[in-house]
Protein backbone atom coordinates (compact mmCIF):
# COMPACT_ATOMS: atom_id res chain seq x y z
CA UNK A 1 0.00 0.00 0.00
CA UNK A 2 1.36 3.97 -0.81
CA UNK A 3 0.20 5.37 2.14
CA UNK A 4 1.91 2.79 4.12
CA UNK A 5 4.97 4.48 5.52
CA UNK A 6 2.80 7.72 6.63
CA UNK A 7 1.01 5.61 9.33
CA UNK A 8 2.31 4.49 12.79
CA UNK A 9 2.33 0.95 13.54
CA UNK A 10 0.52 1.37 16.66
CA UNK A 11 -2.33 3.32 15.21
CA UNK A 12 -5.54 1.85 15.99
CA UNK A 13 -7.41 0.35 13.03
CA UNK A 14 -10.51 2.80 13.43
CA UNK A 15 -8.31 5.63 13.00
CA UNK A 16 -6.24 3.96 10.00
CA UNK A 17 -10.05 2.92 8.41
CA UNK A 18 -10.62 7.45 8.80
CA UNK A 19 -7.16 8.43 7.51
CA UNK A 20 -7.37 6.15 4.38
CA UNK A 21 -11.02 7.27 3.91
CA UNK A 22 -10.06 10.49 3.96
CA UNK A 23 -7.12 10.26 1.78
CA UNK A 24 -9.46 8.04 -1.01
CA UNK A 25 -12.37 11.19 -0.45
CA UNK A 26 -9.79 13.86 -0.81
CA UNK A 27 -7.83 12.06 -4.10
CA UNK A 28 -10.52 10.12 -5.66
CA UNK A 29 -10.23 12.86 -9.11
CA UNK A 30 -6.61 11.77 -9.24
CA UNK A 31 -5.88 8.42 -11.06
CA UNK A 32 -3.75 6.12 -8.49
CA UNK A 33 -0.43 7.16 -10.85
CA UNK A 34 -0.52 10.89 -10.68
CA UNK A 35 -1.10 10.18 -6.60
CA UNK A 36 2.23 7.82 -6.46
CA UNK A 37 4.13 10.22 -8.15
CA UNK A 38 3.31 13.15 -6.29
CA UNK A 39 4.05 11.14 -3.20
CA UNK A 40 6.95 10.17 -4.26
CA UNK A 41 8.00 14.07 -5.57
CA UNK A 42 6.76 14.90 -1.59
CA UNK A 43 9.44 12.51 -0.08
CA UNK A 44 12.24 13.41 -2.65
CA UNK A 45 11.49 16.82 -1.49
CA UNK A 46 10.53 17.11 2.17
CA UNK A 47 11.32 13.10 3.24
CA UNK A 48 10.74 14.03 7.02
CA UNK A 49 7.49 15.59 7.14
CA UNK A 50 4.64 13.47 6.62
CA UNK A 51 2.11 15.25 3.97
CA UNK A 52 -1.99 15.50 3.85
CA UNK A 53 -4.15 15.35 1.35
CA UNK A 54 -3.92 18.39 0.61
CA UNK A 55 -0.25 18.95 0.05
CA UNK A 56 -0.83 15.70 -2.48
CA UNK A 57 -3.57 17.66 -4.43
CA UNK A 58 -1.71 20.85 -4.69
CA UNK A 59 1.33 19.02 -6.32
CA UNK A 60 -1.00 16.79 -8.55
CA UNK A 61 -2.59 20.66 -9.54
CA UNK A 62 0.56 22.62 -9.77
CA UNK A 63 1.65 19.84 -12.63
CA UNK A 64 -1.46 20.04 -14.10
CA UNK A 65 -1.29 23.50 -14.71
CA UNK A 66 2.35 23.23 -15.88
CA UNK A 67 1.17 20.44 -18.64
CA UNK A 68 -1.41 23.00 -19.32
CA UNK A 69 0.60 25.84 -19.72
CA UNK A 70 2.70 24.18 -21.97
CA UNK A 71 0.31 23.05 -24.40
CA UNK A 72 -0.71 26.81 -24.97
CA UNK A 73 0.27 28.74 -28.06
CA UNK A 74 2.85 31.53 -26.81
CA UNK A 75 0.82 34.73 -26.61
CA UNK A 76 0.98 36.96 -29.95
CA UNK A 77 4.02 39.70 -29.56
CA UNK A 78 2.77 43.25 -30.19
CA UNK A 79 4.90 44.79 -32.10
CA UNK A 80 6.69 47.69 -30.39
CA UNK A 81 4.84 51.19 -30.21
CA UNK A 82 6.86 54.22 -31.86
CA UNK A 83 6.75 56.56 -29.13
CA UNK A 84 4.96 60.07 -29.21
CA UNK A 85 7.59 63.26 -29.53
CA UNK A 86 7.13 65.63 -26.66
CA UNK A 87 6.83 68.46 -29.44
CA UNK A 88 3.84 66.26 -31.00
CA UNK A 89 2.93 65.37 -27.77
CA UNK A 90 2.23 68.98 -26.84
CA UNK A 91 0.39 69.92 -30.04
CA UNK A 92 -1.82 67.18 -29.56
CA UNK A 93 -2.73 68.65 -26.36
CA UNK A 94 -2.85 72.18 -27.77
CA UNK A 95 -4.99 70.53 -30.55
CA UNK A 96 -7.43 69.31 -27.78
CA UNK A 97 -7.51 72.80 -26.18
CA UNK A 98 -5.20 71.71 -23.26
CA UNK A 99 -2.63 73.94 -21.59
CA UNK A 100 -1.23 72.77 -18.65
CA UNK A 101 0.76 74.70 -16.20
CA UNK A 102 4.48 74.28 -16.02
CA UNK A 103 6.64 74.47 -12.82
CA UNK A 104 8.90 77.59 -12.90
CA UNK A 105 7.20 79.08 -16.01
CA UNK A 106 4.36 81.59 -17.10
CA UNK A 107 1.44 80.66 -14.76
Amino acid sequence: MVLSAYFQPYEAEDIKAAQLAWWCDELQDWTREQVVWALRKWNRERPRIRPTPGDIVAICKEARGKKYAASMPAPPHDPPKERVSRDRAAEILAEAGFSPKRFGGDA
